[in-house]
């Protein structure tokens, strides 16, 4: 059992059984269905413009706390997952040994106690993500990244979970909010393969550059491809909580 910084709970085991949720279930890419339904059908345009404030910032202001952290989860709540995650969503910090050089970031579920449905706990790598040698980009990916797993699991519970939950439904959801952002920035995000690639958020990276500007080829063959994800990587499995005791996020 993990105890996170702020004293929530996260259990795990080698054990897997889906467990039914009647109220919020959807299969995985009837999710992800829902994802690009609402993004191509749905303008939030003030929204829109926060968000896209928040991802790229025009002055000299490079850094991204909490507070515009917690902008971007309402923000791309409205543009990506049109509200499901309201209210179902917790994050924080962690500087725990597998958050050294073992984890970016992860996300943990559990039922919610007030209302139907699961509610979910981001944690992410203080240390890493903190770490002033890598710039921006790299704690905006792990993020999105993260919610895209909040939407997944509070849709589709338990069963998310399979593949590292790394689903068909999480890819097609991660190209369409990498596909939005390569509109007005490309090149700018990446949402995989982050840990195997954290020398491309060094700020001592070189920039990138169009070989040609008619013709989409970068420079360095940097692409965002979604073959395997291996950011957040979390045991397929759960245990229940002690009797009496609410349980913890799995």
């Amino acid at each position: 059992m993990e105890r996170t910084p702020s004293g929530n709970s996260i259990l795990s085991d080698t054990r897997f059984e889906p467990q039914p949720n009647h109220t919020l279930s959807s299969r995985d890419l009837e999710a992800a269905g829902f994802v690009l339904h609402h993004m191509e059908r749905q303008r939030h345009w003030n929204h829109e413009d926060i968000l896209k404030g928040l991802i790229k910032r025009a002055g000299p202001i490079d850094d991204l706390d909490d507070k515009a952290l917690d902008g971007i989860l309402t923000t791309a709540d409205s543009v990506f997952f049109a509200g499901t995650l309201y209210g179902r969503v917790q994050w924080e910090w962690s500087s725990q040994d597998r958050y050294h050089n073992e984890l970016i970031g992860t996300t943990a579920l559990r039922r919610c106690s007030d209302r139907d449905g699961y509610e979910t706990l981001i944690v992410l790598s203080a240390p890493i993500l903190k770490n002033p040698k890598y710039d921006r980009r790299l704690l905006l990916s792990a993020f999105l990244h993260e919610l895209i797993h909040c939407y997944l699991f509070i849709k589709c519970g338990f069963e998310a979970r399979v593949q590292g939950g790394h689903t068909d439904g999480f890819h097609k959801i991660a190209k369409a909010i990498h596909d939005w952002v390569e509109e007005w920035h490309p090149g700018y995000l990446e949402l995989c393969n982050m840990k195997a690639n954290l020398n491309r958020f060094h700020k001592t990276r070189a920039p990138m550059h169009f070989v040609d500007p008619r013709i989409d080829v970068f420079r360095d063959e940097w692409r965002h491809g979604h073959e395997g994800c291996n950011q957040s990587p979390r045991p397929d499995g759960h245990v229940l909580g002690e009797p009496g005791v609410r349980p913890g996020y799995f």
